[in-house]
């Protein structure tokens, strides 16, 4: 984020061990809502329509159905730059429930064709320069 001055990361309560860098290192650019996917997706909405990149990170179903009328209308609809990053798929969380899997994220974010997604087996840095630099609205999903 050093590089990039206009990155913002959100997130919904989740990634904590993960994330502590970031929130040392950039306090005013990391941004917990707390449990709300939509004040996640909409707090990116309005930071990038002012000229930031937001990243939202969260559990793939959390990230993806719960703010699902927000990606659709403002994300999609509007062509938002905001970069999604889904933690998880299929039964990577399949300890915490049904409500934690995500076999089903592909299917549903392919319905809103203006998004572009990625499914990598693994992440590379090419990968996610590409991610961060496409300058439309985009979905990686990362296995756990």
């Amino acid at each position: 984020m050093s590089a990039h001055p206009n990155v913002f990361l959100i997130t919904a309560d989740l990634g904590y061990g993960v994330l502590n860098d970031i929130r040392n290192d950039y306090p005013d650019r990391a941004i917990n809502v707390g449990s709300s996917e939509m004040l996640m997706v909409g707090t990116a909405v309005g930071l990038a329509q002012n000229g930031y990149i937001p990243i939202c990170y969260s559990i793939t179903p959390f990230l993806l159905f719960r703010p699902f009328e927000l990606l659709r209308t403002y994300v999609n609809n509007e062509k938002v730059n905001v970069k999604l990053v889904g933690s998880g798929r299929d039964d990577d969380y399949s300890h915490d429930g049904f409500s934690h899997w995500a076999g089903d994220d592909i299917k549903v974010i392919s319905t809103l064709e203006n998004i572009k997604t990625y499914k990598p087996d693994k992440l590379t840095d090419a990968l996610f320069n590409e991610f961060m630099e496409n300058n439309t609205p985009s979905y990686i999903n990362l296995i756990r």
